[in-house]
């Protein structure tokens, strides 16, 4: 979760940088993932989430534009137009988080990065792609599969999970037990 977490937020910034037109997106990977200090596997799913941004803009910026009303994707903030991105792309192309998970993240970021009203807007459009849009392929990558076959769990790490039907009682006990994701 925390590697996850990390690589996901480096990518943020990457997806932010490039959008505000600083540099382009091989430089920015190679300079954000080393100030950030990711390990290679952190570093391959963070490469990852920002070219498949990069590859599928278009048609993730057409996805936001349907379920906001009285904006457009380019007068958004900067902050909050690439944290749906990213978000957008993780919950209808991507199999390695929850679309639940996905919006927790993007609205956790909007509160670090983003203004006051950042992550309640961010909320309200995540919600509605939810609702309002379908799953594409829902594929899950080499480097996904790696990042979610982190470390166990300590016991003095704070976990949130989100649980999207009722589990078993032996389900529970794994989860407790930092056995299951």
């Amino acid at each position: 979760m925390i590697m996850r977490h990390q690589s996901r937020e480096t990518a943020f910034k990457i997806i932010y940088q490039v959008d505000m037109g600083s540099v382009d997106v091989e430089t920015a990977l190679a300079h954000t993932k080393d100030e950030d200090n990711l390990n290679q596997r952190e570093q391959a799913f963070c490469r990852e989430l920002v070219m498949a941004v990069e590859s599928n803009k278009a048609e993730i910026d057409a996805i936001i534009q349907r379920n906001v009303t009285g904006w457009t994707v380019g007068r958004m903030m900067s902050v909050d137009r690439n944290l749906l991105r990213l978000a957008v792309y993780e919950m209808l192309y991507s199999g390695h988080i929850a679309q639940k998970g996905a919006i927790n993240e993007a609205v956790e970021m909007a509160k670090i990065y983003g203004k006051k009203e950042s992550s309640g807007f961010i909320n309200s459009v995540l919600d509605k792609v939810m609702k309002n849009e379908e799953r594409k392929d829902s594929i899950v990558t080499e480097a996904a599969k790696e990042a979610m076959a982190e470390a166990p769990i300590k016991d003095e790490e704070k976990v949130t999970m989100i649980i999207e039907r009722e589990v078993t009682e032996e389900e529970a006990e794994a989860i407790l037990a930092g056995k299951l994701q």
